[in-house]
């Protein structure tokens, strides 16, 4: 087993908080996601899975980058001291910015779509003026055609 001092395990220890910090603000990215895309109890248990999977392998890759491995107490409270103090007076700031900001975003999004869509709605446009007018060309055109093969016929 790898030997750690105790100022690396006072490190490891700040490093966990920041990480805490971290799962606390990927969760907010979560709620913000949810708030918009108000998922179903199907669609909410699946991204409840992934979200738990990312924390998972977040707290893991940090266990094996920074502990060999080895689940140590200090690190489980750094995670939680970290996600404490992330909710309790960071959260509330962020996730109003993060609505803000993700809206902003959904309307960008929403405008461009809008800017690429408006050209094809003209050209569709021209196109069904263009074919209704086709259209009744070829229904006067087949109605005199009726109309002679009905005179033609009825001479023989």
């Amino acid at each position: 087993m790898l030997e750690i001092a105790l100022i690396d395990e006072f490190y490891i220890f700040l490093f966990s908080i920041n990480y805490g910090l971290l799962i606390g603000f990927i969760y907010d990215l979560y709620r913000v996601f949810r708030y918009y895309s108000k998922p179903k109890k199907i669609l909410s248990l699946i991204e409840d899975l992934i979200f738990w999977l990312i924390v998972t392998l977040i707290f893991f890759m940090f266990l094996v980058k920074n502990t060999d491995g080895v689940i140590r107490g200090f690190v489980i409270v750094g995670f939680l001291i970290g996600s404490f103090l992330y909710f309790k007076i960071i959260s509330k700031y962020i996730f109003s910015l993060l609505i803000k900001f993700f809206k902003l975003i959904l309307e960008l999004i929403h405008e461009i779509i809008s800017i690429i869509v408006y050209p094809l709605k003209k050209v569709i446009t021209f196109f069904k003026k263009g074919f209704r007018r086709i259209h009744r060309l070829m229904k006067g055109v087949f109605k005199d055609i009726k109309k002679y093969i009905k005179l033609t016929s009825k001479k023989k």
